[in-house]
């Protein structure tokens, strides 16, 4: 999983890194994330707030509020390994060598997802194709 949530003025960006969380300068592994939730994300206002609860802190991380559709693209992804009990563990690197499909894992859905990320522009044509052949094994 690769998400990067662009910033704006000083805004930084938000990345859903393989095993990470990176925001406001510091890296937060997956397996001290308790919760991730947008707690603000207000009409009018250019920025929402999501709040990350962490060693029993919250910790407020602003986003541009334009970006709120990605940012809920990643919160998804992040959730769905957090119930495969994949955010618990170390998830590959995607420069991590593997050949061709993992067990237990259908090619055609993740090429569906991949398709969507790159029509929302999170991931670029050459990332697309890459994984592509990854997955199909070719």
């Amino acid at each position: 999983m690769y998400h990067e949530i662009e910033g704006q003025l000083n805004i930084e960006p938000i990345i859903f890194d393989d095993d990470e969380l990176i925001a406001r300068g510091h890296h937060y592994p997956y397996t001290e994330i308790e919760s991730l939730e947008i707690t603000s994300a207000q009409l009018f206002s250019p920025y929402g707030i999501l709040t990350m609860r962490t060693a029993g802190r919250n910790i407020p991380i602003p986003f541009v509020r334009s970006k709120k559709s990605k940012l809920e693209l990643a919160l998804r992804e992040f959730e769905k390994l957090r119930e495969r009990g994949e955010a618990d563990a170390p998830v590959p690197s995607a420069g991590a060598q593997t050949s061709g499909p993992q067990a237990g894992m259908d090619p055609y859905e993740e090429l569906k997802k991949l398709k969507e990320l790159l029509d929302l522009d999170i991931i670029t044509k050459e990332e697309f194709e890459a994984k592509k052949k990854k997955l199909l094994d070719l």
